[in-house]
């Protein structure tokens, strides 16, 4: 889990935006994923959780009598300490491991569940993720996932990018967003795994999974302008909701009409009982290998840049930037500075 996350102010820090989001994942504004995933006393015995962070997730689980005890990994010693002493606090079975998931293996099974919640996306050998996953879950265990699934590096298309600028060009600039299209340098340098192959979440689960329910939760809207957004956080509430639904809304119609840009999904499914023949695991874990070592050379960049991305600005060059810049995103290099001294503040204070 990066401590980028816990520096920001995201979308579902929001309880409107947390109530949206449950109607659209499990069909009742006041019941979490979580809490649907233990209906009718469905009860979890022995969890993993993938990149746990501060143990947040797995608390909430405990109370809610979904699960009795859990394994969680993550890559930050800071944070597994607060989560041993709020586990204990709490009085939950826990243990709390040092583990790059790129690197290392995950503890040993069997678990009756694995919870992704939000840690997908960091993670670079996602194929080797996912198969560790299938082989330490039981016959019968389930694999949850609540995690980001749009494209990497958050390089959205064209088709979101002026839906968003026309969205949030609607509400009142003391709730406005400044936007600026995500800079892949900036997102390598302060966070190198942040999305970095989170359009093959989906696809990597499909190869080792049998996908029991899948919610696309939407985001394509609501992610840029509600993220980050400290004007609105910090806006008194019966002020700001209105607005936040607002968007919201615009969030559900823009999912319906184009699908293909969905930014989020809340997934349950079972291991599959047979696997793809042997050299399928081989070609898979060999293209992983390769892509992986030459990004390395590529300065962690996959694939070509996105036309927008060509044409906006970046910090401290101006330049020429476009048609679509020059009309839609004025002040967007100006944006792009606040956001870098932003990242440059969250560092000193860790």
């Amino acid at each position: 889990m990066s401590a980028t996350y816990y520096s920001g102010r995201y979308w579902n820090d929001l309880e409107s935006v947390r109530r949206h989001l449950s109607i659209r994942a499990t069909g009742q504004p006041g019941v979490t994923w979580y809490e649907w995933l233990g209906r009718e006393g469905r009860h979890f015995e022995r969890v993993l959780m993938l990149n746990c962070g501060n143990g947040w997730v797995e608390r909430a689980m405990h109370s809610a009598g979904v699960i009795s005890s859990v394994i969680g990994v993550d890559i930050d010693e800071g944070f597994l300490e607060t989560a041993r002493a709020e586990a204990g606090a709490c009085g939950l079975d826990a243990e709390y491991v040092l583990i790059d998931v790129d690197r290392g293996d995950l503890p040993d099974g069997p678990f009756d569940l694995v919870v992704n919640h939000a840690a997908a996306h960091h993670i670079a050998y996602l194929d080797r993720a996912m198969r560790q996953i299938h082989g330490r879950l039981t016959p019968d265990g389930l694999f949850v996932s609540w995690d980001y699934v749009g494209p990497h590096r958050n390089q959205y298309s064209r088709t979101q990018w002026e839906a968003v600028v026309a969205i949030n060009s609607e509400l009142p600039e003391e709730v406005r967003q400044e936007l600026d299209y995500p800079d892949i340098e900036l997102m390598i340098a302060t966070d190198p795994s942040e999305a970095v192959h989170s359009e093959l979440v989906l696809p990597m689960i499909d190869r080792y999974f049998d996908v029991d329910w899948i919610r696309r939760l939407g985001g394509g809207i609501a992610y840029p302008i509600l993220t980050h957004n400290d004007r609105l956080h910090d806006a008194p509430r019966e002020s700001r909701e209105p607005w936040v639904d607002h968007v919201m809304q615009a969030d559900q119609r823009f999912a319906e009409q184009h699908p293909e840009h969905n930014l989020f999904a809340f997934v349950v499914a079972r291991p599959r009982t047979i696997l793809p023949p042997g050299q399928a695991l081989i070609d898979w874990e060999h293209e992983e290998r390769v892509r992986e070592e030459e990004a390395l050379v590529n300065g962690r960049e996959y694939g070509p840049r996105t036309e927008l991305a060509l044409e906006l600005p970046r910090a401290g060059q101006p330049g020429p930037i476009g048609a679509f810049a020059a009309r839609r995103l004025p002040g967007l290099t100006r944006a792009y500075n606040r956001a870098v001294e932003w990242v440059r503040r969250s560092a000193r204070r860790k």
